[in-house]
């Protein structure tokens, strides 16, 4: 019985077009979707499970620490991923851009993605990471 109501829901789903990429894409777009919601900066707690995931903190003064960047990132994926329209206080988009760039190239986020899966985080964070993770490597495919 199981088996024959599976095979309907298959050719159902066929007969709608419905196909397991199609599936897939809808899961990768409602991850996004999560990542545009009510944006949070990281909680202190959140840093402290994350921090070490980071490389070193820019030795220049005048560079954003890792925590202001990470969370510039994160309000950048609740705009829908653009780098523009950050307040006038805060980080400087090109500056946001470029370090995104970078560490898209060095695999920091993908690593960072991993991370969360091996810590305590709400699922919300990690499709946030996973989110930024996938955007990162998309960068890293279309670069020399």
């Amino acid at each position: 019985m199981e088996t024959t109501n599976f095979n309907l829901i298959i050719e159902t789903m066929a007969s709608l077009g419905v196909t397991p990429e199609s599936i897939a894409q809808s899961v990768a777009i409602h991850a996004n979707d999560a990542c545009r919601q009510d944006y949070r900066p990281l909680q202190d707690d959140e840093w402290r499970l994350l921090a070490m995931s980071f490389p070193d903190e820019p030795s220049q003064s005048n560079m954003m620490d890792n925590r202001t960047f990470v969370n510039a990132v994160l309000e950048a994926m609740h705009r829908g991923g653009r780098w523009t329209d950050y307040p006038k206080k805060g980080p400087h988009s090109d500056a946001v851009r470029r370090r995104f760039g970078r560490w898209a190239h060095l695999g920091i986020w993908q690593r960072v993605a991993e991370k969360t899966t091996e810590i305590e985080l709400t699922m919300e964070r990690k499709i946030e990471f996973k989110a930024i993770a996938d955007r990162a490597e998309r960068l890293r495919r279309k670069s020399p």
